[in-house]
């Protein structure tokens, strides 16, 4: 694995672990792009199914929109995160439980 920045994009080898904000649900989850395919990358959110895609080029994630001139349409594959701002997890600890017991 390999990452370095060129002229403001970051250029990278491999399959890398990227966090991805979904702004359809507001869920953060991780996408492992592999920076050795050129082409559309297709990111489906695990938690709502909505679409995000990146186009790579020699090992850099454009600013251009996915379309037939950057290749072919590649599967992304996805996983969920913990993120503070998922809704509805709580710690749930002896730490946690004797701090509610005294703070209140």
């Amino acid at each position: 694995m390999k990452a370095d920045l060129t002229d403001g994009f970051v250029y990278a080898e491999g399959i890398q672990r990227t966090n991805v904000d979904c702004t359809h649900c507001s869920r953060v989850f991780v996408a492992k792009i592999n920076h050795d395919l050129d082409g559309n990358h297709k990111i489906i959110c695990p938690y709502c199914g909505h679409e995000h895609w990146r186009a790579i080029k020699k090992g850099i994630v454009t600013a251009d929109r996915w379309g037939s001139q950057h290749g072919p349409n590649r599967e992304v594959p996805t996983e969920r995160m913990w993120s503070d701002r998922t809704v509805g997890i709580e710690t749930n600890t002896a730490a946690e439980y004797i701090r509610r017991k005294w703070i209140g």
